[in-house]
């Protein structure tokens, strides 16, 4: 009952803003496909078709008023040419019929995408968007955070629905988005102005809910989690003006965590076959180091899809296609999965789509830092430019814990990472134009020491003198200037 009425709370008054205003709708949809309430709900509500009703209560009004889905920017043009590689992958695909269901997946994806960058003007809504994405799969995550310490290590098997469904994507969504809810919770006062109630918890729940998504990376028991949130939290103090400080109160905050939540044995034992996954062993616990000898030859399968086929195996067709190219006959299974993000799209998208890939995430890259530096823009104000540096900093976390978390795991076309695209290039376009404002500097009034008097009108030439100095057509426009200059070093009685 009280979960119908949490969702009611949202869904309602969230659909009649909705119906109002374009940018309310693109909150409403980011948070319909990423908390995903028909999967927590008791009662079954998929027959609604919701998230179809509100991509529509976004994209037709928006087209219909002018708000198109943006197509100047750098990262939306890769969206597009991705997209095309999608289309042109299906000259070779291997099951068309999957292909093609794939391609509406991304094509809805990449139009919101687009239409965040169109819709997200100004600091605001950027922080609204951040504060959206990161609270929606963070709610959840924090939710099995907690369990896990009040568990005494609770272990899950499995995630959420959609692209996180399982416990090894689960982990990595989770490092992905902590790096969005530190930036929320650093920027609260720019999404909720006014100081009071509302503004205090909303910033103790994002920042309670950072700790709570550490131990639910550590509950999924995942490897590829574990190596994503080092790699994430590693890049993030490396970001810190003052790195030792952050460093020293990181330590710190871990250190009392681990001391009061002890890490199960089961665990470290997993992780330490990252290392040694190559070692034979009599025992294999959980057939974690055949998992992880597996893992290399994928990728190997998937190269040489890629190379046989230029334009690939059609999207997400790589299981369908593995048989095919498996050139252990089967020692591993059938249709097995690439297991890596960037190899899978090698292979499903040939040479044209590894490309767009790469450049994506390279000028993801520089964009994110172009940001940082436009933060220390003396004419923009210390809130602006805090807000610009703690988001470029979360999202080049999060695209860090991405590509190392992603490089084990097939998740290219999971949402927040093409989210992500969209929320950098809405934070490119919005730094500009803080940068861009007119500097106006601060007019300051002389006052004088007993505010009842006067205040001393500077020293004046002797006007006699000045006028016998200058030619006599001069004397008059000479006398207006000293006289005027007096004036307006006067304060009023």
């Amino acid at each position: 009952m009280l979960r119908s009425l949490f969702i009611l709370s949202i869904l309602v008054p969230g659909f009649v803003a909705a119906l109002r205003n374009r940018y309310a709708a693109l909150l409403m949809y980011l948070w319909f496909a990423l908390f995903r309430p028909q999967d927590w709900l008791w009662i079954d509500i998929t027959s609604l078709r919701l998230s179809m009703v509100l991509g529509v209560m976004l994209l037709v009004p928006s087209i219909a008023t002018g708000l198109l889905p943006n197509m100047s920017h750098p990262l939306t043009v890769g969206m597009a040419l991705f997209l095309t590689s999608s289309l042109v992958s299906q000259i070779g695909a291997v099951r068309p019929d999957i292909g093609w269901m794939w391609i509406d997946f991304a094509a809805r994806l990449l139009i919101a995408s687009m239409l965040l960058v169109t819709l997200t003007s100004e600091s605001r809504r950027l922080v609204g968007v951040v504060a959206v994405i990161g609270g929606s799969l963070g709610f959840h995550a924090a939710k099995a955070g907690l369990a896990f310490i009040v568990g005494g290590g609770t272990r899950f098997a499995d995630g959420l629905a959609g692209a996180f469904v399982d416990n090894n994507g689960y982990a990595l969504g989770t490092v992905m988005v902590l790096p969005l809810l530190l930036a929320a919770a650093q920027n609260v006062d720019v999404l909720v102005p006014t100081p009071g109630l509302l503004q205090t918890w909303a910033r103790r729940a994002f920042y309670a809910s950072v700790p709570l998504c550490f131990f639910a990376v550590i509950g999924t028991y995942s490897r590829g989690g574990f190596l994503a949130l080092s790699a994430a939290l590693f890049v993030f103090l490396l970001l810190q003006r003052r790195r030792f400080t952050a460093l020293a109160v990181v330590s710190g905050v871990l250190t009392l965590l681990l001391s009061v939540v002890p890490i199960p044995q089961r665990y470290l034992d997993r992780l330490s076959t990252i290392g040694s996954y190559d070692k034979q062993v009599e025992v294999d616990v959980e057939g974690a180091r055949e998992s992880a000898q597996s893992r290399p030859h994928f990728w190997k399968v998937g190269i040489q899809m890629g190379l046989d086929r230029p334009f690939g195996v059609g999207l997400r067709q790589y299981e369908a296609a593995y048989d095919r190219y498996d050139f252990l006959h089967g020692r591993y299974g059938r249709q097995r999965a690439v297991h890596s993000s960037h190899v899978q799209v090698f292979a499903e998208q040939g040479l044209f789509g590894a490309i767009v890939w790469t450049g994506m995430f390279a000028y993801a890259f520089i964009a994110c830092f172009r940001v940082r530096a436009r933060s220390r823009v003396e004419h923009v104000s210390p809130g602006h430019q805090q807000m610009l540096f703690t988001i470029a900093n979360a999202m080049i976390a999060s695209m860090t814990a991405f590509l190392v978390g992603g490089a084990f795991l097939a998740l290219a076309l999971n949402d927040i990472t093409w989210l992500t695209f969209g929320v950098v290039a809405a934070l490119e376009r919005v730094s500009a134009a803080l940068v861009a404002e007119p500097h106006v500097e601060p007019v300051v009034a002389a006052v004088a020491d007993d505010p009842f008097q006067r205040a001393p009108a500077l020293e004046q030439p002797d006007a006699p003198a000045a006028a016998a100095a200058m030619p006599m057509a001069d004397v008059p426009l000479a006398f207006q200037a000293v006289n005027s200059f007096g004036r307006v070093n006067r304060l009023p009685r």
